[in-house]
């Protein structure tokens, strides 16, 4: 199955989650703890590495 395949079904089925529970409040603090969770928690990584802490 080319990467191109998988990446698009990823996409669309996430786009048709997104459309069917966008709007409920309890998605979007789960969305948030999710994505940008582990986001801030690497960004904090290579700042720490990058000043020599790790």
């Amino acid at each position: 199955m080319p990467l191109e395949l998988v990446e698009e079904i990823g996409a669309a089925t996430a786009d048709a989650l997104e459309e069917s529970i966008g709007e409920k409040s309890w998605w979007k603090s789960l969305k948030a703890v999710l994505f940008y969770g582990p986001a801030v928690l690497i960004g904090i990584y290579f700042i720490g590495f990058a000043l020599g802490y790790f």
